[in-house]
């Protein structure tokens, strides 16, 4: 294939499952059970992610000899939380060790075999987000064989931002619903203040899921803002809806994938997800 028109390919990670899709031509592979090919998966950052990617990205070698890859992570397998910097804090290497002790302290164990990633600033709040080391290592893996040209690697809740960054309010909470949990965003000003992973085996009801943000507005101490923006895999509900006193905004518009249990893997959603490269 000629370098000029290598071809998108977007894999989709989710916690049970992974998909392929050829971007261009919207065509989805098989999807595949994680659990068969991740060993160690009760431990991401010990598993071995390399032979589940090159199970799925097998399927492509049928039509394909290489390809730019864009991989979206579920958020089961990432680590968020917020970092309040100290003052006199003056460089990186400050900002990421105080980090790893804040993920030691939140998670109960040592920050070894996660990469952290932010958008590192010497004051205020910052959004941390961790994914396994062995996972982007295979990644890397793969760039260097020059088969595969991967791009882009991001968790679901990033990508998610990323992708409709010019829709979400500056002043909202920000759900990012998966199959098996929701991160909950709380942004001032544009910024992220607060951040809290819940797990569920449901999409939670707009009653449940109020009461799980208003708890989380008294553990931030603040006040409710005035919209609930929500991204992912949503229940049917219409823009503009009210939810209690927040007003609901919708940025996915038309691309809004509806999640129905048992009829759609979590990998398909993740691997539908358009844009943000960054």
């Amino acid at each position: 294939m000629s370098r000029s028109r290598r071809k998108l390919y977007s894999l989709g990670l989710g916690a049970l499952d992974m998909t392929l899709l050829d971007v261009e031509r919207k065509r989805l592979q098989p999807t595949l059970p994680l659990a068969e090919y991740l060993p160690g998966a009760g431990a991401p950052a010990s598993a071995d992610w390399g032979p589940a990617i090159s199970a799925v990205l097998a399927q492509a070698h049928k039509t394909q000899d290489s390809g730019d890859l864009m991989l979206t992570v579920s958020d089961a397998w990432a680590r968020y939380w917020m970092l309040s910097v100290p003052e006199g804090i003056g460089s990186l290497e400050e900002l990421r060790a105080l980090a790893r002790a804040r993920f030691e302290a939140l998670f109960g164990t040592p920050a070894d075999g996660w990469t952290l990633m932010a958008e590192w600033r010497t004051r205020g709040q910052v959004l941390v987000c961790a994914l396994p080391e062995r996972l982007l290592a295979a990644c890397e893996t793969l760039g260097e064989e020059g088969v595969w040209r991967v791009v882009s690697v991001q968790p679901h809740a990033i990508r998610l931002m990323n992708s409709h960054r010019a829709r979400i309010p500056d002043d909202a909470w920000v759900c990012c619903f998966g199959a098996q949990g929701m991160l909950a965003l709380l942004l001032q000003g544009g910024a992220v203040q607060y951040v809290r992973r819940f797990r569920y085996q449901r999409v939670p009801e707009a009653d449940e899921l109020m009461d799980m943000l208003d708890g989380e507005i008294l553990r931030a101490g603040t006040d409710t803002p005035m919209k609930l923006c929500a991204l992912g895999i949503l229940p049917e509900v219409a823009h503009g809806t009210r939810i209690r006193d927040m007003k609901l905004v919708l940025p996915q518009g038309d691309d809004m994938q509806a999640f129905r249990p048992g009829m759609s893997a979590e990998s398909v959603m993740l691997a539908r997800v358009r844009g943000g490269l960054a």
